[in-house]
């Protein structure tokens, strides 16, 4: 009885031990680089056991999220906007990439996708070449641009930003209007693609059948796992933020900016707060408006939020408002809810004097007017 309390006691903490693992391991991939994350997706999927078990045991599939597509700007290579990285050869990294690109223009966005970038399993590099009229050597070129703008996509859509207490930002998306509202537009053809869908009941059947050396599979599903909760950690981020913010990204007014918070955030996609702050930090998108801003800045805190509700409230004051009446005023016309006293501490932050000061000068202002 005391050897079987025992085992039960380690077998917990075993478990225990592992989930900890786990939520390292996640933790430290939310907090890769950009560039070191798709590069390790590229290195899984050229692997022979990933195109085993994608292209001919049909295991793993990509299922992409809603709402999102690769951005416009994939379209777009020119010179002129990559990044200046220094010691990265600019000239070799742009060899024969215009020829490609235009290659791909005139195969049109459809086919593109289709054939390269959602590719089907059932079709092999000759089928590709065949279906596009392309050589099987411009095939096998388009799908290596396609993994190097994963990899490189800092490189080819650089941040505008400048470093801010030591962080620099990677600009990973484009919010773009859809037939149906807005999309997620991303720069890196690896997160356009989605997540990975794995069949565990085909895998268990192939495991006994002895397919592939099962251990090395394991690992392999693991890896993809891990990668599936970054991707999804982002993209249900980014939709949040969309869905939160679509008055701003529709009018590109920042007072049309809605209070949230990473909490709140955090709440809504069953995450930690810590998990939402790794997974945004020196992450930037671009607004319909090609005006790129940090994710943080989609996160303005209540104080500056209430701060910028009195600042709209008074400019259009037609007598000066006392403190009290401003405080009417934000819960009638946008249902904030303030003391009197913190509406006369974000006031003065705002610089604006007291009522019985602005109405010195009011009449003046109204015969100007």
């Amino acid at each position: 009885m005391v050897n079987l309390e025992i085992e039960q006691t380690q077998s917990l903490q075993t478990q225990q031990e592992q989930r900890q693992f786990l939520r390292l391991e996640q933790a430290n991939l939310l907090e890769m680089p950009e560039e070191d994350f798709h590069r390790l997706i590229s290195e899984i999927e050229n692997s022979s056991l990933f195109k085993k078990l994608y292209r001919e045991e049909k295991i793993i599939h990509y299922q992409r999220f809603p709402r999102t597509d690769i951005s416009s700007s994939f379209y777009q290579l020119k010179e002129e906007i990559v990044a200046d990285k220094g010691s990265l050869d600019v000239e070799s990294l742009l060899l024969n990439k215009e020829h490609l690109v235009h290659q791909i223009q005139n195969l049109g966005l459809e086919k593109f996708k289709r054939y390269f970038l959602y590719p089907e399993l059932d079709m092999g590099v000759e089928d590709i070449a065949r279906e596009c009229d392309l050589d099987v050597s411009e095939v096998r070129k388009i799908n290596s641009l396609v993994d190097e703008f994963s990899i490189l996509s800092e490189f080819y859509n650089p941040s505008s930003l400048s470093a801010e207490h030591g962080i620099y930002y990677s600009k990973i998306a484009s919010v773009e209007r859809g037939l149906e509202g807005f999309v997620i537009g991303y720069f890196s053809p690896s997160f356009a693609r989605g997540r990975y869908s794995i069949d565990y009941e085909r895998f268990e059947e192939l495991k006994r059948g002895g397919t592939f050396s099962e251990t090395e599979a394991k690992q392999l599903l693991r890896k993809l796992e891990l990668i599936n909760t970054r991707k999804d950690t982002v993209t249900r981020i980014l939709q949040n933020i969309v869905e939160k913010q679509a008055l701003y990204f529709e009018s590109g007014d920042l007072k049309a900016l809605l209070p949230f918070s990473q909490k709140e955030l955090a709440k809504r996609v069953g995450l930690a707060p810590s998990s939402i702050s790794r997974a945004i930090r020196g992450k930037s998108l671009d607004t319909p408006r090609r005006e790129e801003k940090p994710l943080k800045d989609f996160f303005p805190r209540p104080r500056r939020f209430k701060k910028e509700l009195i600042r709209r409230l008074l400019e259009t004051e037609t007598e000066p408002l006392s403190d009290e009446a401003i405080k009417g005023g934000l819960n009638r016309e946008f249902g904030v809810s303030i003391s009197r006293r913190s509406v006369a501490s974000l006031r003065k932050e705002l610089k604006i004097p007291a009522a019985w000061k602005r109405r010195k000068n009011f009449p003046r202002k109204a015969e100007e007017a």
